[in-house]
């Protein structure tokens, strides 16, 4: 959401790129569909290519990695260098992970800013609910603050998850009630409840960052 605020503001368009559609069973396409990506980039300029998750795609070297991921990450370092060195060009790069020192330093010396989003406080996890269920059919008496306090320590990423799990508890009972019924009548589901939620807590694993990412992200700072 940040990444997308950024492209809106500056009037850039916005490039979501996700690694799976980057990677092909056929050898060599991978490469054409990064340079793809750079040569809509320039085409559309000025544009902000996002890529969530960045070290999965761009993360060490090792020995064990597969040959057409190190000639991507080769194609992908290229042709970001031509922008960098291009005065015409008005594209920039960003990326978002939670474990910054999986990072490749060769990417690291690439992005000449590093920034440490902290994680939202009750106040702004309350807002982050808000937004991801304004579309949504929740009951008029749940409490998100309540649900807000009792996430201490999740980010935006785990309160959207948290909501996705919530959201399957209306579709098992309506499931589980057609099943009763035997009928298969088009109906939808029940709103969310504040119980939904609590379920949902009950079972959730957080995915957010520890120690050692924070110490990452410490590191990656200073260099």
């Amino acid at each position: 959401m940040l990444a997308k605020a950024i492209a809106k503001e500056s009037g850039a368009v916005f490039i979501n790129v996700r690694v799976s559609n980057l990677m092909s069973k056929w050898f060599g396409d991978a490469q054409k569909l990064v340079a793809a990506v750079f040569s809509l980039a320039y085409k559309l300029q000025p544009a902000i290519i996002f890529i969530d998750e960045v070290d999965s795609f761009l993360g060490q070297r090792r020995a064990t990695d597969h040959e057409a991921m190190a000639i991507m990450k080769t194609e992908f370092m290229a042709l970001w260098d031509g922008f960098t060195t291009d005065q015409n060009a008005r594209v920039m790069v960003l990326g978002a992970t939670n474990r910054p020192a999986e990072l490749d330093e060769a990417i690291l010396r690439r992005f000449s800013q590093v920034f440490e989003i902290g994680k939202p406080d009750c106040d702004d996890r309350e807002k982050i609910l808000k937004v991801i269920l304004k579309t949504e059919r929740v009951e008029d008496t749940i409490d998100l603050y309540h649900i807000a306090r009792l996430c201490e320590g999740y980010t935006g990423s785990d309160l959207f998850e948290l909501c996705k799990q919530a959201a399957y508890n209306p579709l098992r009972d309506l499931l589980n009630e057609e099943k009763a019924k035997k009928t298969r009548q088009l109906q939808a589901p029940r709103p969310l409840s504040q119980l939904d939620f609590e379920k949902a807590l009950a079972a959730s694993m957080k995915t957010s960052i520890g120690v050692d990412e924070h110490n990452g992200y410490s590191s990656c700072s200073s260099t």
